[in-house]
């Protein structure tokens, strides 16, 4: 009955012309709610906007109207009115300047990232002449967009492996999410497969491959705990950022006041998933550790390791500017303005980046 219920308010959602009546929206998910993005984020922005004005929310779980990677098609189409999280790294080409929050940094963690990204897309600079990075990446797409709580740190985790010398790589086989992560597992040596966080489980069960690089506190929504057994710590391979996102034709038809409390309400949301999500990341790596899990810190390692890593990394920083320039996109533009935000926020590039960045 259940299952018919669900399918049935599918079918309602789908058939409503759009844009939806300012007091009734559909919020769209693919992820579940135990994802910190949906049970913390989304949920969140909803109930705020519900307590303080009269706009209801039908929300939508697990990819039930919007699978992974759809979330603007299903904005643009007028299959829903809001999205979170819309996954920009999965939708390749369209969002040419989001990837930047997955370059390597050290000393970074989930509200500093958090921060600096709402502060990118918020910023006046201009990449290119009369166009800012929230112009660029947002601005033609018909909708409205604020930052996530950004992943905590990237790192690389194993199964059965570990990783601590550079010949180490040699033939690892880890999961990238992303182009850019791809670019990076390349310069450490590593061959990379792209899958989703969902999948990682059965890949690494099946030992399709050797270890991920993903946030330690994502192991809980995906079931990585007593699975991945070794992780690299003190240095981000880039920090996940999505967008909580509505239509434009939804946003222009609420009213001041209600345009006010959704704007207040995705950035105090995206801040609170922050501090919940550093939370998160804390205690899982102590139930992973209870189950013998070993985090080792990058600089406990060899100093020939140290260099490696910090080597990928500014290859990586490059190899993601050039490429982008070379398709026409102001990357180098905007990694110079994500290295200043970063640099606010008390984190450091890798060895060699700031130089790069200043020729």
């Amino acid at each position: 009955m259940k299952t018919i219920l669900k399918g049935a308010l599918a079918a309602a959602a789908i058939s409503v012309a759009v844009p939806a009546s300012a007091q009734n929206l559909t919020l769209s998910s693919s992820l579940p709610q135990v994802h910190f993005w949906v049970g913390v984020a989304l949920d969140r922005f909803a109930d705020k906007v519900e307590a303080e004005t009269d706009v209801r929310f039908t929300r939508f779980y697990a990819g039930e109207l919007v699978g992974v990677g759809r979330g603007l098609d299903a904005l643009q189409g007028g299959t829903v009115d809001a999205v979170t999280p819309l996954l920009a790294p999965y939708h390749p080409g369209v969002f040419p300047l989001s990837d930047i929050s997955q370059v390597p940094v050290y000393n970074t963690d989930s509200p500093a990232v958090t921060r600096a990204f709402q502060k990118m897309l918020d910023s006046d600079v201009e990449l290119v002449p009369g166009k800012t990075f929230y112009d660029y990446e947002i601005g033609d797409k018909g909708i409205k967009a604020w930052a996530l709580g950004a992943t905590g740190a990237y790192a690389i985790s194993t199964s059965g492996k570990e990783v601590r010398e550079p010949s180490d790589f040699d033939g690892l086989q880890l999961r990238a999410g992303a182009a850019l992560q791809t670019m990076t597992l390349e310069q450490l040596g590593v061959n990379p497969v792209t899958i989703t966080g969902a999948e990682i489980f059965e890949a690494v069960s099946r030992n399709t491959i050797d270890g991920a690089i993903i946030s330690v506190g994502d192991w809980k929504s995906y079931s990585l705990v007593g699975l991945l057994d070794y992780t690299i710590d003190g240095v981000a391979l880039g920090h996940w950022e999505s967008y909580n996102a509505m239509t434009q034709s939804a946003w222009d038809s609420l009213t001041p006041e209600q345009q006010e409390v959704f704007d207040q309400a995705a950035r105090e949301v995206a801040l609170e998933t922050a501090e919940f999500i550093e939370t998160q990341e804390i205690e899982v790596r102590e139930e992973a550790r209870e189950q013998g899990a070993v985090f080792e810190d990058v600089s406990d390692l060899s100093p020939e390791m140290q260099t490696h890593i910090a080597d990928a990394g500014r290859r990586a920083w490059i190899q993601w500017i050039e490429a982008t320039e070379a398709n026409g996109h102001p990357a180098r533009a905007t990694a110079q303005l994500w290295a200043e935000l970063i640099a606010e926020e008390g984190g450091e590039l890798p060895e060699g980046v700031a130089e790069y960045l200043a020729d």
